[in-house]
């Protein structure tokens, strides 16, 4: 028998198989922005707060930091000045929210180094997880799923068993997930905590779920788990790969976005849905906390058309533009043409009405 295992992280938030390259189409919105994003990692592309980061050791995230354009830069300057010197975790957290801060208020310097700024943990000694005995008797397909902390001393503690609490093997495999250890987040080079979420995926040997399987893997899962963030959002990953069609899409989607406020990927894809429905105010809140910080076009499509619902139109040109630029060269020419045509509709639609001469009086 072999095993895999699969780690939902901070940022990259994949849970199942990741789809890096190009996509094949048709394929759903909330599809193509999933792999762009994995494209655009793989190319090594900053991270762009697409998924869901908690940082920090708070139990209750505080609010975030609202700034007016004109406060931005003063705020940018006095956090960077912190984090160039030798500042303590909790000075170091508020200096980067401050950061992130004046990013979302349009200041692209900001955004620029937030995403910098940011490491991501790496494993020091991965966890040595084994096949339990009991599993691996019955030839069992098993998913697991640990909410942990990895400390700014790289040790993993604070643990709790999301999915799987039942499964035999469960507190052998929290064990030595608690065993690994990490080099920890770092903010301009200051280590942090960060919340982290385990996904660990036990599979006979010899044994690939084809897509219908994965499916009903997903739809289990939130049924055995429905306050799991991570059983959700995978549920709305399958089914936007597979069945953007199926009527429950649309609960995944929002139900992820509900239990990760912080996920771009969720909030994203509610915001579009939204859209379509015609619900444009709503939409453009919950995916304006996103499009500063983030280099995937469908994420700044999201925002333009809500903008455009809206009649801002200045707002959702310049949104569209940057889409239409960040479209990489090896992405499906249908949708590099579908984005201009885009492009072009706001252009007609938002251009001034032509001035009207009066007529000369004949007389």
């Amino acid at each position: 028998m072999r095993w895999s295992w699969l780690f939902l992280s901070l940022l990259l938030g994949f849970t199942g198989c990741a789809h890096p390259g190009v996509p094949t189409l048709p394929a759903s919105h909330g599809h193509l922005m999933f792999a762009m994003e994995a494209f655009q990692s793989k190319k090594g592309l900053p991270a762009s707060g697409m998924w869901d980061v908690a940082i920090g050791g708070e139990e209750a995230p505080r609010p975030p930091l609202e700034l007016e354009p004109a406060q931005a830069p003063l705020v940018f300057e006095e956090a960077v000045r912190t984090l160039r010197g030798t500042p303590g975790e909790d000075a170091a957290l508020s200096a980067f929210r401050d950061i992130v801060a004046a990013c979302d208020a349009g200041l692209a310097e900001a955004c620029g180094f937030a995403s910098k700024a940011f490491t991501r943990p790496e494993p020091v000694s991965p966890a040595a997880l084994t096949y339990p005995e009991a599993l691996l008797r019955q030839g069992a397909f098993a998913f697991m799923v640990f909410q942990c902390r990895i400390g700014a001393d790289g040790q993993v503690r604070d643990c709790k068993v999301v999915e799987g609490a039942r499964l035999p093997g469960v507190e052998q495999s929290l064990a030595a997930i608690q065993a690994a250890r990490y080099r920890p987040v770092t903010l301009s080079g200051h280590p942090v905590s960060v919340d982290y979420t385990f996904n660990v995926r036990f599979v006979p040997q010899g044994i690939t779920l084809n897509r219908h399987q994965e499916l009903d893997w997903a739809r289990l899962r939130v049924r055995q788990n429905p306050e799991s963030r991570s059983a959700w959002l995978n549920l709305a990953l399958e089914l936007a790969k597979h069945a953007p069609e199926d009527p429950l899409y649309l609960q995944a989607v929002t139900r992820t976005h509900f239990l990760s406020p912080r996920s771009g990927w969720a909030a994203s894809e509610a915001a579009w849905q939204l859209v379509q429905s015609g619900q444009y105010a709503p939409a453009l809140g919950a995916v304006r906390p996103f499009v500063r910080r983030s280099h995937n076009p469908y994420v700044l499509e999201t925002a333009a058309a809500a903008r455009f619902g809206l009649k801002q139109c200045t707002a959702a040109l310049a949104e569209q533009q940057k889409a239409v630029e960040l479209l990489p060269a090896e992405w499906p020419a249908q949708e590099r043409e579908r984005f201009q045509r885009k492009l072009q509709d706001y252009q007609s639609a938002c251009a001034p009405p032509k001035a009207v001469s009066a007529a000369t009086d004949p007389r």
